[in-house]
């Protein structure tokens, strides 16, 4: 066992499947089933896999899922870093819905013209999380790496998950290598590289759920930094040339400890005859930094809602609905992967829940095309890498960015236009209206929290920062900090 969390005796299992109404009988007639692992990277960007075009890192194990798989060219996290996209992959809903729009606990401004949109503690307690539904469908569930969510309560097993490991929930972990610090790691030694302790631990928990259907959300820490990698693939990099000429050793190397860790994984499916029984996602949570991650020739990277910041590189391997070396170009988002596992697992989702999400499956399948022809994004708060309060709304091919300082817009045509070098908000003002207004009212209609602007502006002091830390209790009197 991974930790003594599993907590659903079988009694309580078959209370759980009655009251989704799922019979003896029903549950025979979903034995085909597949197992599912979630693959969730820290940062990477779009194009930092052979997959995606990259020449530079190795990276044969993704690229062969995508070889096997389907790669989608137009897929999209929920917002530009990383917590309010986790929670829109486990619950299905924007993180505009749910309130969780910056990573937490978030930063503080106390002198820029705007205030930030507060935050709760953690992803709600009153939000249902993906391993719920899987769990009373009987799926075994952990949650093994980076959770971020919020802390206590909040925390992954106490959320439906049966087991979790090494789930900070900071996110932050301040090296790559045993000790920690501030992540705790279950049996880590001095110098163990933390890929692979996650990777371990996923292993095991397959090893001993190989008999039933199992849901392993594997979250890694990488490449989100520290920028550390193992000296011997550190080394291997020598002489080895980057087209781009950043010839950056370390994190090609920490991309490709996260490859091996998944040629891992794949090579233990096939030795328990499992892979054609398991889909296998591949994602990332928002957009590689820009100094350091290769974001495929789009605008800028992670904390911006430029396409360098959502757009990311999205492969499944399903091997008995996916055709193998398929390629979709339909815009999905983050908030699609919550109603794609409950299909895939013919599984009911908790009364009462409603997701925003559409089912990736008939695309997988090829058998359809998703009911939708717009995505959207709301970023009410500063990010570290510089970026100003903004949202952004995706029609068919065009994308309209909204600044929330000055209320200036941006409109790009990515069709033509990817690298949205091109303003057309001038020449297209209908177009830009009425996407404007669009965007206005979705706001509206999931209860969007705005940034307000600050009686305490000072444009020389805009910058400064003051850092939040989670604490027992918030001074409800501060307007900088979370609410509860």
């Amino acid at each position: 066992m991974l930790a003594p969390t599993r907590h659903l005796a079988t009694a309580a299992a078959l209370y759980t499947f009655a009251a989704f109404g799922l019979t003896a009988e029903s549950l025979a007639q979903t034995a085909d089933r597949p197992n599912i692992i979630f693959l969730l990277l820290d940062d990477m960007g779009y194009a930092d896999v052979g997959a995606y075009g990259n020449s530079y890192h190795r990276t044969p194990n993704i690229d062969r899922l995508a070889e096997e798989g389907m790669r989608f060219t137009n897929a999209y996290a929920a917002a530009p870093n990383c917590s309010p996209t986790r929670a829109s992959i486990l619950t299905g809903r924007w993180p505009a819905r749910l309130g969780l729009t910056q990573y937490l606990p978030g930063n503080v401004l106390p002198h820029a013209k705007l205030l930030q949109a507060q935050l709760p503690l953690g992803l709600p307690l009153d939000e249902t999380v993906i391993a719920e539904p899987l769990g009373a469908a009987g799926y075994a569930t952990a949650c093994i790496g980076k959770w971020h969510l919020g802390a206590g309560d909040y925390m992954p097993e106490k959320r439906g998950f049966d087991e979790s490991f090494a789930s900070g929930h900071l996110g932050s972990h301040r090296t790559m290598f045993a000790p920690h610090k501030w992540l705790q790691v279950p049996g880590a030694q001095p110098g163990d590289y933390l890929t692979d302790k996650l990777t371990k631990a996923a292993e095991q928990f397959i090893e001993e759920n190989r008999e039933r259907p199992f849901f392993l959300y594997l979250s890694y820490y990488s490449v989100h930094g520290p920028i550390q990698a193992k000296r011997s693939l550190i080394d291997s990099y020598a002489g080895r040339t980057d087209p781009t000429n950043r010839n950056h050793a370390v994190y090609a190397a920490m991309v490709e400890g996260v490859d091996q860790s998944v040629g891992r994984l794949l090579s233990l499916l096939e030795r328990h005859d499992l892979a054609s029984d398991t889909a296998v996602f591949f994602f990332s949570d928002n957009g590689g930094v820009a100094s350091r991650a290769f974001n495929g020739g789009f605008r800028s990277g992670k904390g911006y809602i430029w396409e360098g910041g959502i757009r990311e590189p999205l492969i499944v391997r399903w091997p008995k609905a996916v055709q193998a070396g398929a390629v979709d170009d339909t815009p999905v988002s983050s908030i699609d992967f919550y109603p794609t596992l409950l299909e895939m697992a013919a599984a009911a989702d908790t009364e009462g829940h409603t997701v925003d999400g559409k089912s990736l499956v008939p695309l997988l399948r090829q058998t359809g095309e998703l009911e939708r022809d717009t995505l959207y994004w709301h970023y009410p708060h500063y990010s570290n890498a510089g970026s100003a309060p903004t949202a952004a709304i995706r029609k068919q091919g065009w994308k309209l960015i909204e600044f929330y300082e000055d209320s200036h817009i941006e409109l790009y045509n990515l069709v033509e236009d990817p690298a949205e070098s091109n303003d057309l908000s001038s020449a297209e003002r209908t177009r830009a209206a009425a996407m404007r207004q669009a965007l206005a009212a979705w706001r509206e209609s999931v209860g969007a929290t705005m940034p307000a602007s600050n009686p305490d502006y000072d444009p020389a002091r805009a910058k400064e920062r003051r850092p939040t830390l989670y604490k027992p209790r918030w001074d409800a009197s501060d307007p900088f900090l979370p609410r509860r």
